[in-house]
């Protein structure tokens, strides 16, 4: 494993990394997290122990990109409960269940999306796999690998300064770099079948050497000296050349009846007249863009008010009941969005219309994109 090209790959998207870490975490977890990076990433030895209590929790994915590397990432069992309770909301569970150990993998699932999203594009851009949780009673039964990174983080929620300490273990194969030596078997490979695709050329160029040297043309068969021999000589310049005997005229093409177009010498003859075109009728009105307008005013669109949104887990929502809150993500004050077909149009402010609800139009778009939101399905 080349550990020092691992090592300074990770050192230098730390930084992003613990800045995405806090964004996609608080997401997750429901609240705000700081993330924070432990000591300096080492090398996996077989003398290394993690920092936590047994039982403890493993999580484990693979990334694919540009080098393909498995991920562990051990923390502590009671943390189970604590990620469950701040996703779900209410106090953390004496036991730890499967529902726990699902929200960890939930959390972890959402982070790792965000993370994706975040370094799609650039040399850090990675496809993850599916994500697996077990619980490990011993440390007989924690793999370590051979050469792997392992890094500390440890994050904190809320206003809560309690630390919680999460372990993470690297192990992958990175793409080979400049100067170092292929394989045996790409180097076998550019010995017979590069060399082999590289002889046709070395030929055809050496084919065109000949084909384009000093020597080309100098040697002329005898028989066609013989038959160059044989024809006229080519008149020159000096010599007076009868081109009517030797072009056919007119007369001998077209034979003796051709005659010329009446009319075709005297040009005086012809009279000229002005061209008449048709009138056009008056041009339709359009919107100032080239488009016309008219022909979509009768048609219907739905018109519905954005009060806010809110995602939500499935567990959450199946135990919503008669008398629940629904927070939304809009603070009080802000204004509404009016979408007109699924598209934004304008914002307003609620109000009350005798007995019914209204909106009173604060914003409206600019009308350019008004006219491109109405084309759009």
């Amino acid at each position: 494993m080349q550990y020092n090209e691992l090592n300074q790959k990770y050192s230098a998207m730390l930084e992003e990394l613990l800045s995405i870490l806090n964004q996609a975490g608080g997401q997750a977890l429901q609240g705000e997290v700081k993330v924070d990076s432990g000591e300096a990433a080492a090398e996996v030895t077989p003398e290394f122990t993690p920092g936590h209590e047994y039982p403890l929790l493993r999580l484990t994915f693979s990334t694919t990109g540009q080098s393909a590397y498995d991920h562990q990432f051990l923390m502590d069992r009671s943390l189970a409960g604590l990620v469950y309770s701040w996703m779900v909301g209410g106090d953390p569970p004496e036991e730890i269940g499967d529902e726990h150990l699902d929200a960890v993998k939930e959390a972890v699932g959402q982070i790792i999306g965000q993370l994706q999203a975040a370094f799609d594009g650039e040399d850090g851009a990675f496809t993850p796999g599916e994500v697996a949780i077990s619980q490990l009673a011993t440390a007989d039964e924690l793999a370590l690998p051979e050469g792997g990174l392992v890094a500390t983080y440890s994050f904190s929620r809320g206003d809560d300064d309690t630390k919680h300490l999460i372990t993470h273990i690297i192990q992958g194969e990175l793409a080979a770099q400049e100067g170092e030596e292929a394989p045996a078997e790409e180097a076998a490979g550019a010995e017979t079948g590069e060399g082999a695709e590289d002889a046709p050329e070395a030929e055809a160029e050496t084919a065109d050497d000949d084909m384009l040297s000093d020597d080309f043309g100098e040697e002329v068969p005898a028989t066609i000296l013989e038959d160059t021999s044989a024809e006229e000589p080519v008149k020159t310049a000096d010599e007076p050349t009868d081109l009517v005997a030797e072009t056919a005229g007119i007369d001998d093409i077209f034979g003796e009846e051709f005659d010329e177009p009446a009319g075709a010498s005297d040009t005086s003859s012809v009279e000229a007249s002005p061209v008449q075109f048709d009138e056009f009728g008056p041009s339709r009105k359009t919107d100032g863009q080239g488009r016309q307008i008219d022909m979509l005013l009768d048609v219907e669109l739905d018109v519905t008010v954005e009060l806010g949104r809110k995602i939500m887990l499935v567990e959450e929502i199946l135990r919503l009941g008669k008398g629940s809150v629904v927070e939304l993500d809009k603070l009080a004050g802000e204004p509404v969005d009016i979408l007109v077909n699924g598209k934004k149009l304008a914002e307003g402010e609620v109000v009350v219309v005798e007995d019914h609800f209204g909106v009173r139009l604060t914003n409206l778009i600019n009308p350019r994109e008004r006219i491109r939101s109405l084309g759009k399905a």
